[in-house]
């Protein structure tokens, strides 16, 4: 029973230590470039770093690339394979990472006093000991570029790294691509 107990402590500890994981987001613009030039988009060959199968795929690449569309049409630029103006191409990378969660199981304490003839529990505050237990995740980084298809030069790029939930990844997809296309600017 206290195996099984360690146990469930640890993996709340890992699932509260990737849930708060922030994600972090950046952005780079070519400042001589004019975005209001720019109404026309095409993929190119994406840059996919990472060997393992889960996280490169056809899904992936396909997911990635339909929720930019859909960010990049609502901003009013069109798809044209034949002549665009802007070429995207997305790098993604994963890698393991080890950090250390800590856990502390917090008690009240509980103290007693008499009011008139009665003798009342009242709360003193809280101890506890608490330790930290190493754990693995992955975190993934995905980059968009916006390329001047006229120069072949890069004017904006866009990327976010974030630990890695298996279970969820098209959300996080969404929800990262959101977050970068959001800093894109539309002029």
């Amino acid at each position: 029973m206290k195996e099984l107990f360690k146990k469930a402590l640890l993996i709340g500890m890992i699932g509260l230590g990737i849930s708060s994981a922030k994600a972090q987001v950046s952005t780079h613009k070519d400042p001589t470039a004019d975005f209001g030039d720019y109404r026309s988009f095409a993929w190119i060959q994406p840059d996919i770093q990472t060997q393992n199968p889960q996280y490169n795929n056809h899904l992936i690449t396909k997911n990635i690339q339909a929720n930019v569309d859909e960010i990049l049409l609502k901003k009013g630029m069109n798809i044209n394979t034949k002549k665009p103006d802007l070429l995207l191409r997305f790098h993604t990378d994963t890698e393991k990472e080890t950090t250390r969660g800590f856990y502390s199981p917090m008690r009240p304490m509980i103290g007693y006093t008499r009011v008139g003839r009665f003798i009342v529990p009242y709360n003193m505050g809280y101890y506890g000991g608490g330790y930290s237990a190493p754990y693995s995740y992955t975190k993934g980084t995905l980059v968009i570029d916006a390329i001047d298809a006229k120069t072949n030069k890069l004017v904006w790029q866009g990327s976010i790294s974030a630990a890695l939930n298996d279970r969820k990844i098209d959300k996080q997809i969404e929800k990262g691509v959101s977050k970068i296309m959001k800093k894109y600017p539309t002029s």
